[in-house]
C-alpha cells in the first residue's frame, strides 16, 4: 500500500512539473504575440492536467486571438465549469457567442459575470451595445448611465444612453442628458453637430436647435451645423432666420449643391425671388445642369413675374425626365395662364392631375381656368370642384371656387351657401366675402350685402395696418403659385 502511495505521489509531481514548465512557455508565447505557439502548448497542458481551469482560461485566450470561436468557446466553458465564479470567463463567453451568433447565450453570460464584477468598464460597454443592437434599448440604459461617470468611456455612453432614451420615446430624459452633455464639456462642436443630427432624425428638432446653436458658438466653421440648423427653422417656417443661416452654409461650403438648394429653398419659402434669382444666377456655372437647379429658376421665374422664361426654362426641364413632374406642369399651368395662353394652360393642368390625382390644387386650378373660358366650360368646371373637395372636403378656397361657378351659372343661392360655408371655415377669406356681398345684392339682400361690405372694409383696414407695421412689412410683394 505505502508502496502504491508514494508511485501516486511521484507522477502527480512529475505531472505538476511537466504542466509548469508547459505554462511558463505558453505565458512567454502569449507575452510575445505568439498565440498559435501558445495553443499548441496549452493544448498539452491541458492533457496532461485536465483539471487546471486557469489553463483552459488562456487557451481560450489563444484560440479566441486566433479567430478559432468553436476551440476558445469550448475552452472557456471548460474553465467556467472548473471554476464558475470567475467573471473574465462570464465576459469573454458572453463577447464570443456574440460573435458566434448566439445572442441569447451572450447576454445570459454578461448578466453572469456582471453579477459578480457589476462595475467592470469593458463587459458593460460591451453588454449595452449588444442590447442595443438586438433592440432592447430600454435594457441598456442601467448599464450606460454606469458607464457614463467612467471619464474615458463619459462621452461614447453619454451619446448612446441619449440615443436609447429617443428609441424608448422619454424626451424629457433625452433633454436632461442633453444639457448634461453640454455642461460638462465633453463633447468637441463636430461631435455636438453629430448628435444634433441623430435628433433630427428622431423627430426631436427643439433639442437639435440647442445643440446645433451650441456646437457653432464654439465653432462657427461648421458647414454642416448651419445647414441643419437651417433646415429645422425653415421646418419651423422661421424663413429669414433659415435662409440666413442657410447662406452661412453656402459660404463655407460653396460647392455644395445640396446646401445651395437648400438655401434657394429658404428663399422661396421667405418670398425673396428676386434675391433667389440673383442668386441662382451667380451659382449657375457650378449647378446649371442640375435639374433641382432648373426647377428653382423655373419657380423664381415665375415668382418675379417672367412667366415666358419660366416656361422655357420648364419645358426644357420636362426633357430630362425629372421627378416631381406634376408639379412642373402645374406651374406651366399657372404661367400659361397668366400669359393668356389657355389652351396650353388647361392641357398642363390636366397632365399635372393625371400623374396626381390626388392633389387638390390642380382641380381647382383648372377649374378656374375652365370658368375663365366660358359658360361652356361651367360644369366641367363644378366637376373638377368637387372632385377636389373628395381630397380636401373643408377646404375654404375650393367652397369659393364652387361658389363662383354656380354664380356663374345664376344658381345665386346655391352659389351663396356655399361661400357661406367657406367663410365660416376661413373668416378673414376677403375674396370670399366681396363674392358673397355681390350675390347678396343680386339676391335682394340688401342687408346681408351691406353687412359683408362692412367685414370687408374692416379686414381690408386690418391688412393695411399689417403692411404699415413693421413686424409685418415685406421687401418683395407678394406673388402667390396659384392662379388668382
Amino acid at each position: 500500500m505505502i508502496l502504491v502511495q508514494l508511485v501516486i505521489l511521484l507522477a502527480a509531481a512529475q505531472q505538476g512539473s511537466s504542466t509548469s514548465g508547459l505554462w511558463q512557455e505558453a505565458k512567454a508565447a502569449l507575452d510575445h504575440g505568439q498565440f498559435a505557439e501558445a495553443r499548441r502548448l496549452l493544448s498539452e497542458a491541458v492533457r496532461v492536467n485536465p483539471n487546471d481551469p486557469a489553463l483552459w482560461f488562456h487557451l481560450g485566450i489563444s484560440c479566441s486571438q486566433l479567430d478559432q470561436v468553436d476551440d476558445a468557446i469550448h475552452a472557456f466553458e471548460k474553465a467556467h465549469t472548473l471554476a464558475p465564479g470567475k467573471a473574465d470567463v462570464d465576459f469573454n463567453l458572453g463577447l464570443l457567442y456574440w460573435r458566434q451568433g448566439d445572442v441569447g447565450k451572450a447576454k445570459e453570460a454578461y448578466r453572469s459575470g456582471l453579477a459578480l464584477e457589476p462595475a467592470e468598464p469593458s463587459a458593460l460597454q460591451n453588454y449595452a451595445l449588444l442590447l442595443i443592437k438586438t433592440g432592447e434599448s430600454g435594457k441598456a440604459i442601467a448599464p450606460l448611465l454606469l458607464l457614463k461617470n467612467i471619464p474615458q468611456l463619459a462621452l461614447a455612453s453619454r451619446v448612446s444612453l441619449i440615443e436609447c432614451y429617443l428609441k424608448t420615446n422619454d424626451r424629457p430624459k433625452v433633454e436632461l442628458e442633453t444639457d448634461e452633455l453640454l455642461q460638462s464639456g465633453l463633447a468637441p462642436p463636430e461631435q455636438q453637430t453629430e448628435l444634433a443630427a441623430i435628433l433630427i432624425q428622431a423627430n426631436q428638432p427643439e433639442i437639435a436647435e440647442k445643440l446645433l446653436r451650441h456646437s457653432l458658438a464654439a465653432d462657427r466653421n461648421q458647414a454642416k451645423a448651419y445647414a441643419a440648423l437651417g433646415v429645422i427653422l425653415m421646418n419651423r417656417k422661421r424663413y429669414e432666420e433659415s435662409a440666413k443661416s442657410l447662406e452661412a452654409a453656402v459660404q463655407l461650403e460653396p460647392k455644395s449643391e445640396e446646401f445651395a438648394m437648400a438655401f434657394s429653398e429658404s428663399l422661396l419659402l421667405w418670398n425673396r425671388p428676386t434675391t433667389l434669382l440673383l442668386f441662382l444666377k451667380s451659382i449657375e456655372p457650378a449647378f446649371g445642369n442640375s435639374p433641382e437647379y432648373q426647377y428653382k429658376l423655373a419657380l423664381a421665374y415665375y415668382r418675379v413675374q417672367e412667366f415666358s422664361n419660366a416656361v422655357a426654362t420648364l419645358e426644357q426641364l420636362l426633357k430630362t425626365n425629372p421627378r416631381r413632374q406634376d408639379q412642373i406642369y402645374y406651374i406651366l399651368g399657372n404661367s400659361y395662364f397668366t400669359m393668356g395662353n389657355f389652351e396650353r394652360s388647361e392641357g398642363s393642368f390636366r397632365k399635372a392631375i393625371e400623374l396626381n390625382p390626388k392633389e387638390p390644387d390642380y382641380y381647382e386650378n383648372l377649374a378656374t381656368l375652365l370658368r375663365k373660358e366660358g359658360p361652356s366650360h361651367l360644369d366641367d368646371a363644378i366637376l373638377q370642384l368637387k372632385r377636389a373637395s373628395e381630397f380636401d372636403p373643408s377646404s375654404p378656397r375650393l367652397g369659393l371656387q364652387l361658389g363662383l361657378c354656380y354664380e356663374s351659372e345664376g344658381a345665386l343661392k346655391e352659389a351663396a351657401a356655399s361661400i357661406e360655408r367657406s367663410i365660416a371655415a376661413e373668416p378673414g377669406l376677403v375674396p370670399a366675402h366681396v363674392a358673397l356681398a355681390r350675390i347678396y345684392f343680386r339676391l335682394g339682400r340688401r342687408q346681408d350685402g351691406l353687412k359683408e361690405k362692412t367685414a370687408i372694409a374692416a379686414l381690408e383696414q386690418k391688412k393695411q395696418q399689417e403692411r404699415i407695421d413693421p413686424k409685418h412689412a415685406s421687401g418683395e410683394a407678394i406673388t402667390d403659385d396659384r392662379v388668382q
